[in-house]
């Protein structure tokens, strides 16, 4: 039962991070209702992507589907509709999947965590998804801390004190790790950092992923 996994580890006040707010959500029988039914997704078929581009260390984002992901980018109140992100990485067979961290009131299994790219994207509204990469010569290293904390089970940071190294919620993760190789706080030290940082062109560049198939070829299906 989703209603054994529940936890409510905050209080919410004006000064809560917006995602505390959607785990205090979480626990009303609208958020069950929400995570019983499959959304409909009529956008994916519209899109194509490839990996030429890509990397182990790019760090891709996506706003996701369903109820959660539109209280967490109405409440970030961002310059991007983004709800979560993870990390690219490779595996023996040069196969692409993602590593992130999810909390266990929306996941099977609480803290770090991986999936294909595939399953990354099928759960990603395919506009929204973008991919950036740390300007620095050596960001494939992002990609082996990743790994690093993914074996060690790093859990879920309930709490969202991105100042708490003992735990992470998916942004944290590659601040984390990149304050952490290259001495360098992409957040400007804010307590609550919003997903746009990751656009920012001082410190990362986009990577091309994600194309919009042309109506042609949508038409010829």
């Amino acid at each position: 039962m989703i209603w054994s996994r529940i936890k409510i580890p905050i209080t919410i006040n004006k000064e809560s991070h917006p995602l505390e707010i959607v785990f205090f959500i979480s626990i009303t029988f609208l958020l069950y209702f929400v995570m019983a039914c499959k959304p409909v997704r009529d956008t994916t078929d519209l899109f194509y992507y490839h990996t030429d581009s890509i990397q182990p260390g790019d760090i891709i984002l996506r706003k996701s589907y369903g109820l959660i992901s539109d209280i967490i980018t109405s409440q970030l109140k961002d310059t991007v509709s983004i709800s979560h992100c993870g990390i690219l990485d490779k595996n023996e067979k040069g196969e692409f999947y993602v590593i992130h961290t999810l909390s266990k009131m929306v996941s099977d299994y609480d803290g770090m965590q991986s999936c294909s790219l595939e399953e990354f994207l099928n759960d990603s509204r395919p506009e929204t998804v973008r991919v950036v990469r740390f300007r620095n010569k050596n960001s494939k290293k992002i990609a082996d801390n990743a790994r690093y904390y993914l074996k060690e089970k790093i859990p879920f940071d309930g709490d969202f004190n991105i100042n708490d190294t003992t735990a992470f919620y998916c942004s944290e993760l590659p601040i984390h790790i990149i304050r952490n190789i290259f001495g360098t706080d992409i957040s400007f030290n804010a307590q609550k950092p919003k997903f746009s940082l990751f656009m920012n062109p001082d410190f990362f560049s986009i990577i091309p992923f994600m194309y919009k198939k042309s109506p042609d070829s949508i038409a010829d299906r």
